[in-house]
């Protein structure tokens, strides 16, 4: 089946031609974390089909959004990254995040969650004006791997890095609790107390973590949070 086509002259309109079709937008959310093999792709997009995976990374690959490449031994497989034109997209990937986090409650069953999906996600959610100044770095695990990320407020807003540095206090959570903290529905004394929330450094600088970040859940669903 050839591709679909808008007849419009309009920048929009060629935008949506590529990422218009199912699983397009969510294979690149996934290759802006880094390269991954296709059976690792294939695992964590729940739902698609081997020979649907197939063709859209084709597609994407001819449109110059991704690139495929071997790795080095000893591993020696072959990985799919994005591109120039494919990290491009990232600014309005965190945008359309934003957007949709309006949309995103309640939790619907069955639904498949990454935990490294929280780093793009915090990404889109920092706060763009003055916060507290505060540095916690936040440990999300993931398998045998935890992924550790960094936020810090202060008059420029809230930033995240990667990088090694000083914290105030280190918070070990699942993506939901450190969702439901963020959110306002957890509140520390509570995650920690649980213990479904570890803290290590000062616990105080833990009630800092929700004036971090601007989410947006939309009026008509602030009552569907997610159960705490």
């Amino acid at each position: 089946m050839g591709e679909f086509r808008y007849p419009q002259f309009c920048a929009l309109a060629r935008a949506a031609e590529i990422l218009g079709e199912r699983w397009t937008l969510l294979i690149v959310r996934d290759l802006s974390l880094g390269p991954l093999r296709f059976s690792d792709l294939r695992r964590r997009l729940s739902g698609v089909s081997s020979s649907v995976l197939s063709e859209r990374l084709a597609q994407l690959e001819a449109r110059g959004l991704i690139a495929r490449r071997v790795l080095g031994p000893p591993a020696g497989s072959p990985v799919y990254e994005l591109a120039e034109t494919g990290r491009a997209l990232q600014p309005a990937l965190l945008e359309l995040m934003k957007w949709g986090t309006r949309f995103l409650l309640p939790p619907r069953r069955g639904d498949h969650l990454e935990p490294s999906w929280a780093i793009p996600a915090l990404e889109a959610f920092a706060a763009r004006s003055a916060t507290p100044a505060c540095s916690i770095e936040l440990r999300i695990p993931d398998g045998p791997q935890t992924h550790v990320v960094r936020v810090s407020g202060g008059r420029r807003g809230t930033r995240l890095s990667r990088a090694p540095g000083r914290s105030d206090v280190v918070v070990t959570a699942e993506p939901m609790d450190l969702l439901a903290l963020i959110g306002g529905w957890l509140s520390p004394e509570e995650a920690t107390h649980s213990g479904r929330v570890k803290a290590q450094g000062d616990l105080t600088a833990l009630a800092n973590l929700p004036k971090l970040f601007e989410i947006d859940f939309g009026a008509s669903r602030l009552g569907n949070a997610p159960p705490t």
